[in-house]
């Protein structure tokens, strides 16, 4: 095409292209928002009291921060990082069995997510009239975690030791991942303080894609065994019912279960949080051209 003709397509193009960009700025301005979390985090598993899916271990601290922005008036996509802790103890089981097992942990956790809010006013319209906000919450986290003993005086890392048997050469066991993913569903309510200001109240359980959180997942290995492997603090902190019992150190058969391997761990946050709203930030707005936005050449081509 020669400049001639590319000079007839030029303009009307261009006032096209503005004319959408102002129409896109007016539909699609996103408000911006940041999050202050702080709350705790329950951890439910093989060494939670009761043996049930809903029993949760103690509560610790955590907090965290997120950024999102409004897709529209009724959905959000948001970014969250969070620390938090996540504990477990066969001392705290009503069941005597499982107390003489007298297993526990202590872990860091952190956090790495992407979550999406979803605004129930939207089909609850009668919320409305009581100035709150309900939503429906989900996502994706990547996990990082390391559980730990406390043994002799001092927290000691469980996952180098191989407390089933990971580090016996011909077991077939690997040591497993310290990272891994949990997917969390819960629900959000949130009011308003001032105009840019909220506080919001969330509850959200997370499933896990590990049962490895408490490194409590499979069975015993032999107390002889392992530490004819070379590993006699790995044959200590797998089986602890000597402490309990106030005997020497317990043997059980090898293979004898320690864990449930069938399920993997949750863990849930319970927390609170200030959100203060960024504002909007539209796309650009730009005034029609007139001819002293085009070359003299491309002007005289199109008269």
């Amino acid at each position: 095409m020669n400049l001639r003709a590319s000079a007839c397509y030029a303009k009307p193009l261009c006032l096209v292209a503005m004319m959408f960009a102002s129409l896109c700025c007016s539909v699609y301005g996103q408000s911006f928002h940041a999050k202050l979390h702080f709350g705790a985090m329950y951890y439910q598993g093989d060494l939670a009291p009761k043996p049930l899916d809903l029993s949760f271990g103690p509560g610790n601290l955590c907090w965290g921060v997120s950024t999102g922005y409004s897709i529209t008036d009724w959905a959000s996509i948001n970014s969250r990082f969070m620390v938090g802790r996540l504990t477990g103890d066969d001392a705290y089981s009503d069941d005597p069995f499982r107390r003489s097992r007298n297993l526990s942990f202590g872990s860091p956790l952190y956090e790495y997510g992407i979550y999406t809010d979803l605004r129930i006013n939207k089909i609850w319209k009668s919320l409305d009239k009581y100035k709150i906000r309900m939503y429906l919450t989900a996502g994706l986290n990547v996990i990082q975690f390391n559980p730990q003993a406390f043994y002799q005086g001092q927290w000691v890392e469980l996952q180098p030791l191989g407390t089933e048997g990971q580090t016996i050469p011909g077991t077939g066991k690997q040591k497993y991942s310290l990272t891994s993913w949990s997917r969390p569903v819960g629900l959000i309510i949130e009011f308003d303080f001032t105009k840019m200001l909220s506080f919001g109240m969330e509850f959200t359980p997370r499933k896990t894609f590990t049962d490895d959180l408490d490194d409590v997942s499979g069975t015993y290995v032999n107390y002889d065994e392992m530490v004819a492997a070379g590993n006699p603090i790995g044959a200590a902190l797998s089986n602890r019912m000597g402490e309990y019992l106030k005997t020497d150190n317990v043997r059980v058969p090898t293979g004898t279960a320690r864990g449930r391997a069938d399920k993997n761990d949750w863990y849930s946050h319970f927390g609170l949080y200030f959100k203060y709203k960024i504002g909007k930030v539209p796309l650009p707005v730009a005034l029609p051209p007139d001819d002293s936005d085009f070359p003299p050449t491309l002007i005289e081509g199109n008269k």
